[in-house]
């Protein structure tokens, strides 16, 4: 897949699981613990935790809470490594495969989430967002794992999806990528399409709707769909890129120069950015400008080159 998405999963979906209380436990350390945890009182929760350690250091549950407060605490190495602790000590609980699979997810270790997510998904089918962070491993593990069929592994996890809640938020994004790395444009439209409907704010979608629009020939459309992510997120350079593009396959040469201008103003060392507006000064019979500009590109592509 070409990109990763750069909104937060942890923002748009939620975070990692909360235990319940277990009834046949009485107000110990854990207890505390737990009930702080809960309230997100992260600070105050870790001591609590800690003292339930010492009083049983191969519990679980103890584990497991230890390294889910860590985790909220932005401390990902010793969370990993209790949450792995739990996971291993009690294999048939799937909040434990679930939260491990989630944070080795979010460092984007994906190569070693995907058998702990594969774990969660046997012991919790209805689990859609250990599904997402599946399908979503598959894609990105692929040059790690090489996994002959992680195309279709990830369609199965995405149609699931989308058969359980049309609404899952960023599926129907999801299955347009795969579509657009799998050569079939036309329906990587109608997913993003169905995509937007549900999300018009997902910004990202629309760039990818106005980009597959423009392999389609599809250029007064795209130019449309990328006018309002320009609008949406008009500091993100390559918004103005891909509307830049359009408005060059178009036609509107005096458009696609404004859009490739802001673009590299956003982002000056943005190579393809700086080879887009030369060759628009080079259309436009301005030589001068658009030797700057490739000069430019070629500086920024390969950094590491000498200067001539």
């Amino acid at each position: 897949m070409r990109r990763l998405l750069t909104y937060s999963l942890t923002a748009a979906l939620g975070g990692l699981s909360l235990l319940p209380c277990p009834a046949f436990v009485p107000k110990t350390r854990y207890q505390d613990a737990l009930e702080k945890y809960q309230s997100q009182q992260y600070q105050q929760a870790l001591p609590a935790a800690e003292e339930a350690l010492r009083e049983d250091g191969e519990n679980a549950a103890y584990l497991h809470l230890y390294g889910v407060i860590l985790a909220a605490l932005e401390r990902p190495g010793p969370a990993e490594e209790n949450l792995r602790k739990a996971a291993v000590r009690a294999p048939d609980q799937a909040t434990f495969q679930y939260d491990l699979g989630y944070l080795l997810h979010q460092q984007r270790k994906y190569a070693e989430a995907v058998p702990v997510l594969q774990r969660t998904v046997k012991l919790d089918p209805e689990n859609l967002m250990a599904r997402f962070m599946l399908a979503r491993s598959y894609v990105f593990s692929y040059h790690e794992l090489q996994i002959p069929n992680f195309a279709d592994l990830t369609l199965e996890q995405l149609r699931y999806i989308v058969k359980k809640n049309p609404r899952f938020p960023a599926v129907h994004h999801h299955l347009a990528l795969v579509y657009i790395n799998s050569g079939e444009p036309v329906k990587a439209v109608e997913e993003l399409n169905t995509e937007l409907k549900f999300y018009p704010a997902n910004t990202q979608a629309r760039m990818e709707l106005g980009e597959t629009l423009i392999k389609m020939n599809q250029y007064h459309k795209a130019a449309e769909e990328l006018l309002i992510a320009a609008k949406q997120a008009p500091q993100v350079a390559g918004v103005h890129f891909a509307l830049a593009k359009a408005y060059k396959t178009d036609g509107q040469t005096a458009k696609a120069l404004e859009a490739a201008r802001r673009c590299v103003e956003l982002d000056p060392k943005f190579a393809d950015g700086h080879y887009l507006l030369g060759q628009l000064y080079r259309d436009t019979n301005q030589p001068d400008l658009a030797r700057l500009q490739f000069e430019l590109f070629r500086q920024f592509k390969n950094p590491n080159t000498p200067a001539q």
